[in-house]
């Protein structure tokens, strides 16, 4: 009970925002590849498709709040150490690698509040349309090494999901040792395939965004939608729909860590 103040919830919501979220983008994405809807398969989009209904945009206010709960458990994460990873170089590197953490959720944040407020032009069918025109002005305007920048910090968010998957590094956070030996492994499946999927999806945005950069053309961004779509059409339509089940077992992972939070070191 002395843990759980409300600082320590924070992470709870967050985490059942998210399992929302990628639960839902994973079988969007397998509905567009069975063509049962065209396109939808990102973030802002599923915003977009929500905010046609009033459940929907009730969804959205949930959404943003526990993503918010969550930006702002991360941050509290990276500054006040609660896992103890000190003050050396390996845990200066964790704890950076928590604050890039945060960017899918701010970017969710950000598509929330402006669908909310009715000033979006986010596509239900996954078109990146406003992604590109904000791309397009920052090329206008502050140059190319700006968007250099944002993708450089997508691939290296990439690799800190991929790093953070294989090495397992979910395990000081998800008190899992009183469920079932079957049901820990489930987990760890879960949690291997989910982080493989955001990091392959997190890597694609950022190569888009270097590549828009260095050739100064906004018209090569991509969201998630289109990352799904860059992986069916030059990958294999076999591996779309391996990263969109796994991105679907990140969205189930992510709600077993909201109920099973470890907040502190124990």
């Amino acid at each position: 009970m002395k843990k759980r103040t409300i600082i320590h919830y924070l992470p709870v919501y967050g985490c059942m925002a998210t399992g929302i979220i990628y639960a839902a983008i994973g079988v969007i994405a397998i509905l567009s590849f069975l063509k049962v809807r065209y396109g939808g398969a990102d973030e802002a989009s599923m915003m977009a498709i929500l905010a046609e209904y009033v459940v929907g945009k009730i969804v959205i206010y949930m959404i943003l709040l526990g993503t918010l709960c969550y930006i702002v458990w991360r941050f509290y994460e990276a500054i006040t150490d609660p896992y103890e990873y000190g003050g050396n170089f390996k845990g200066g590197i964790k704890r950076v690698g928590i604050a890039l953490s945060t960017i899918a959720d701010v970017l969710i944040v950000y598509a929330a509040v402006r669908v909310l407020l009715g000033i979006s032009h986010f596509q239900s069918n996954g078109q990146p349309q406003e992604e590109r025109a904000m791309v397009h002005s920052m090329l206008k305007h502050q140059g190319q090494w700006p968007v250099i920048a944002i993708g450089l910090v997508y691939v290296c968010t990439a690799i800190i999901q991929q790093w953070y998957g294989i090495t397992r590094g979910y395990r000081e956070r998800v008190d899992i040792e009183r469920f079932s030996v079957i049901f820990r492994h489930v987990v760890h499946i879960l949690a291997w395939v989910g982080y493989a999927a955001r990091g392959i999806i997190l890597g694609i945005i950022g190569f888009f965004f270097l590549k828009a950069g260095i050739k100064e053309n906004a018209q090569y961004i991509v969201n998630t939608d289109k990352a799904f779509d860059f992986i069916g059409d030059h990958v294999g339509h076999v591996y779309f729909i391996l990263v969109a089940i796994a991105t679907t077992c990140y969205g189930v992972f992510m709600f077993i860590q909201g109920i099973a939070y470890d907040t502190d070191k124990d």
